[in-house]
């Protein structure tokens, strides 16, 4: 069994590797949720031993992300990590199946590229990190 990282907004548990987004977006288009956050986050626990959440998939939601965080349409789109407390604001993804929503690409290399950018970084001192790919 898989430890307990957190917990999201209805109270179920986070475990490593499960998909986060903006409360409501199981229900309703992220594109109608004015405010929202548009991207999704996967919890992933660091070789510091503490669980984050990273942003992925940012290319679901690219043209909402760029409206949304006001950029211009050729910049790149930043990875987020947030630690894992913050999660309590966001939902546990599902499918359209309402099955529990999962990475489900290199999970390895995602680790990887979050303990690089932790380690290059003043991640404690702030709340969330924004990080060029």
């Amino acid at each position: 069994m898989s430890d307990i990282l957190g917990y999201d907004c209805d109270g179920n548990e986070i475990y490593e590797y499960r998909i986060l987004r903006a409360i409501w977006s199981n229900d309703i288009d992220i594109k109608d949720l004015d405010g929202s956050d548009p991207r999704q986050y996967c919890a992933v626990v660091a070789d510091d031993s503490n669980a984050y959440a990273i942003s992925v998939y940012d290319w679901w939601n690219k043209d909402l992300i760029i409206q949304r965080e006001n950029r211009k349409s050729d910049d790149e789109i930043p990875v987020i990590i947030k630690p894992i407390s913050e999660m309590v604001n966001y939902e546990c993804a599902v499918d359209s199946y309402a099955k529990e929503f999962n990475y489900d690409l290199n999970r390895k290399e995602l680790k990887e590229q979050l303990n690089i950018f932790l380690k290059n970084s003043n991640f404690g001192k702030t709340k969330s990190l924004n990080i060029k790919k």
